[in-house]
């Protein structure tokens, strides 16, 4: 039986006894990151060089020079018109070096309610969206509750043994929110 690898880097590692070579690969892999993202959105796009080219109003030799770059050799420029031509948008952050990982779940929990406050805005007088923004803040509700305690349960796990099947009741979004209303009326703390 043959063996398999995950990538072509775990195959050098595994069969090559020049480490030097291993590590300039890998070297060369890490400097490619965005360039391999592009590729890939690409591919998922269904679009050849050539179409992304069209859109991009240049060459299909200057798309595939941008899909072999090192990270460091592209312009903003690039990265906008190639991301433009794949249905995308390039966004750009800035995030301070000292900034806690905690201070940091803080800061997209605020940006996202920023985004479902803007959505609730946009919605404001159209009832169909006010429906379909109400209908979406439960589900990103539900959703975000089950990935957090999740979290929480890893955090937390306990040494004793536990039953490998639990059934709980229907859980009723409406009614937890209200019961959450009821517990807490001042609204949710901030951190």
């Amino acid at each position: 039986m043959t063996k398999q690898f995950s990538s072509v880097l775990d195959m050098l590692k595994d069969t090559s006894d020049d480490k030097s070579f291993v590590k300039s690969f890998e070297e060369l892999l890490n400097s490619k990151q965005i360039a391999k993202t592009l590729f890939s959105l690409r591919c998922r796009t269904n679009l050849s060089q050539e179409d992304v080219a069209k859109k991009m109003n240049c060459t299909q030799g200057k798309v595939s020079k941008i899909e072999n770059s090192k990270d460091f050799d592209l312009s903003i420029d690039d990265l906008v018109k190639y991301c433009s031509a794949v249905n995308m948008r390039l966004e750009i952050g800035f995030s301070d070096l000292r900034m806690a990982m905690v201070d940091r779940v803080k800061y997209h929990y605020f940006k996202l309610k920023s985004l479902l406050d803007t959505m609730h805005e946009m919605a404001k007088g159209d009832d169909p969206m006010e429906k379909g923004v109400e209908k979406f803040t439960k589900e990103a509700f539900f959703n975000i509750s089950f990935g957090l305690l999740e979290c929480v349960q890893k955090v937390s796990q306990k040494k004793e043994l536990q039953s490998p099947l639990h059934v709980s009741n229907p859980v009723n979004i409406d009614d937890f929110i209200e019961k959450s209303k009821q517990e807490n009326p001042e609204g949710l703390i901030c951190l």
